[in-house]
C-alpha cells in the first residue's frame, strides 16, 4: 500500500532558537503544529502561506519557549484544540512554572483542552502520534512519535538533541530518569527514526546512540 505524501517544515523562533514544526499530509488543508514558540506571527503567516490550518496545538513540555505561541494560535484558530502530557499542563498558565517569569516575559498560555500520557494515541489531521512520557527535563515531558512515515520522525522536544540532551538543572528535572528513559523509550527505535528536536538539526536515533556522549554508545 502506497504511504500518504506528507510535509514538516521547521520554523526558527528566537531568541532561544527553538524549532516549531509543522506537519501536513500532502493535499489536505488540516495540519498540526508542535510547540509553537515566541514568534508566532512566522508560524501564522507560513501556515496561511501553505494554505494550511492547524487541528492541533502539540505542546513536547511546558516551558516558555515551546507555548510562546500558543495564545495567538488560539486566538486565531479558536476551535484547535491544545495538547500536552497531564504532568506539565500546570505549566501552562503559570509563569514561574513555565519559567518564563526567570526571563522577564511571564508568559500565560491558554490552559489545556487536552492532555496526553505514556502509551496513548492521538490523532489529528490524518496522523497518529503515539505518545511516550519522558520526563527528566520537565516532569510532564512527552515526545510524539509518527510512525506511519518511512523512517519514522519523532517529535522529541527538547528530550535529546544531535550531539546533546536536554538540561536536568530545573526545579523538576532529573539527569538519570532523562538518561533512562531515552534508552528505554528511544532507543527502541529504528536507527534510522528521524528525531526532529526543540533546538538544532535533526538527527536519528542510530547517530546518537553511535555517537551521544551524554546517553552512551551502543
Amino acid at each position: 500500500m502506497r504511504l500518504p505524501e506528507f510535509q514538516i517544515d521547521a520554523i526558527l523562533n528566537l531568541p532561544f532558537e527553538e524549532n516549531t514544526y509543522i506537519a501536513w499530509i500532502k493535499d489536505r488543508t488540516d495540519c498540526v503544529v508542535i510547540d509553537p514558540g515566541l514568534e508566532p506571527e512566522k508560524i501564522i503567516n507560513h501556515l496561511e502561506r501553505l494554505g494550511v490550518a492547524p487541528a492541533a496545538i502539540l505542546n513536547t513540555h511546558g516551558h516558555g519557549d515551546h507555548i510562546g505561541g500558543n495564545a495567538a494560535l488560539k486566538q486565531r484558530w479558536p476551535d484547535c484544540p491544545l495538547v500536552i502530557g497531564a504532568g506539565d499542563a500546570a505549566k501552562l498558565t503559570d509563569p514561574r512554572q513555565n519559567l518564563s517569569a526567570d526571563f522577564g516575559i511571564s508568559l500565560v498560555s491558554p490552559p489545556a483542552d487536552a492532555t496526553v500520557g505514556d502509551g496513548d494515541a492521538y490523532q489529528a489531521a490524518g496522523i497518529e502520534f503515539l505518545v511516550r512520557a519522558i520526563p527528566g527535563h520537565s516532569a510532564g515531558h512527552v515526545v510524539f512519535i509518527w510512525q506511519s512515515p518511512r523512517p519514522a520522525r519523532v517529535f522529541v522536544g527538547d528530550v535529546i538533541f544531535a550531539g546533546s540532551i536536554g538540561r536536568t538543572d530545573f526545579h523538576d528535572g532529573d539527569h538519570n530518569q532523562l538518561i533512562s528513559g531515552i534508552r528505554a523509550k528511544l532507543f527502541d527505535l529504528p536507527d534510522d527514526a528521524i528525531l526532529l528536536p526543540g533546538h538544532g538539526h535533526e538527527t536519528t536515533v542510530g547517530e546518537e546512540k553511535r555517537t551521544n556522549p551524554y546517553v552512551g554508545t551502543y
